[in-house]
């Protein structure tokens, strides 16, 4: 950062997201629900691609279990859900113990002692679904403070804001550089994390290829896997879940139990397993405009998969190798 000399348009970008943060911090929390409700709705409107892929993700994840109303309703839903996760990590400034526990039902926390045991390392495993923002740092008051690893934006300065915004509950802040090798280290000493596991990659990169919905195959990454079998960290699926009083219920599943030699493949898909009957119950939580299922396989001939998803020489080795 010490070469970078930003823009004006990145000035203005900077100084535009700063004066809304700093509104949002001054309005109550329970404004913010409605106000989420009410950008997600107007964006779900202007956006007419992403709303396409919205629904064509929701017709190859349910096909005609929903009628077209009900899959619209999802989708619009699911934009309200991005926004107040968005707008209530802009907030994030005015979290404490005391507010996050008038606002949270943490369920799990006794499914095992790792959750409060400083010499067991664990990985937490989240999806793109409820708020996976405030999972994390609702985290650094039950359990412990982490390190977390932000992305990159093209205006650096906007990164700034993000990495501020998320360690704003204590936790710390890994550039993505040699990210692997600092968590590894974080894990030997008994350290915890939280890890997005439903991000889509290309098979180029170190990912494993696992079934969704009944069939769906996608790349996802398997860094969670590796980490854990160098460290001997338990992985354990997580959630936040909203709920109808506007309040919010952390749910810790039981860590992953899978057999000694296990396959990379074999624990990501045992993941995805523990979290998909999440998102079949409250499907409005997930993250339905994004393309989770850019490739295909050459051979299918089930018509589910979306109309972006592409065909790949080096999808199908993947799957290959995977099998």
């Amino acid at each position: 950062m010490s070469d970078f000399s930003p823009t004006l348009r990145q000035r203005l970008e900077y100084l535009g997201l700063s004066a809304l943060i700093r509104l949002i911090c001054l309005l109550p929390f329970s404004s913010l629900r409605p106000l989420a409700n009410f950008i997600g709705s107007v964006v779900y409107v202007c956006d007419k691609r992403g709303r396409g892929v919205a629904r064509a993700n929701l017709d190859s994840a349910f096909g005609d279990t929903f009628t077209p109303a009900r899959k619209k309703q999802i989708a619009r839903a699911s934009y309200q859900n991005f926004a107040r996760t968005m707008i209530e990590l802009f907030w994030s400034p005015n979290l404490t113990r005391e507010f996050a526990a008038s606002i949270l039902e943490a369920v799990g926390l006794d499914n095992h002692p790792c959750h409060q045991d400083p010499n067991q390392s664990a990985i937490y495993l989240c999806l793109h679904y409820a708020n996976f923002e405030w999972l994390s740092q609702f985290a650094a008051f039950y359990i412990s403070n982490g390190p977390v690893v932000t992305q990159r934006f093209k205006n650096p300065l906007i990164s700034d804001i993000f990495c501020r915004l998320r360690s704003s509950t204590g936790h710390s802040i890994l550039p993505q550089e040699r990210a692997m090798i600092r968590m590894l280290k974080h894990l030997k000493g008994g350290g915890k994390f939280h890890m997005l596991v439903d991000l889509n990659l290309d098979p180029s990169e170190p990912s494993v290829i696992i079934n969704e919905f009944g069939g769906l195959k996608t790349c996802v990454t398997q860094m969670h896997t590796a980490l854990a079998e160098r460290t001997g960290a338990l992985l354990v699926p997580a959630e936040c879940r909203p709920l109808p009083d506007g309040r919010y219920r952390m749910i810790l599943h039981k860590p992953l139990d899978f057999p000694p030699g296990a396959t990379p493949t074999q624990i990501a898909q045992q993941c995805w397993d523990a979290l998909e009957p999440s998102i079949r119950e409250q499907p409005e939580c997930w993250l339905w405009p994004y393309k989770h299922w850019r490739f295909r396989p050459a051979d299918d001939a089930s018509g589910r998969y979306p109309f972006y998803s592409n065909v790949a020489k080096r999808f199908d080795k993947l799957l290959k190798a995977n099998a």
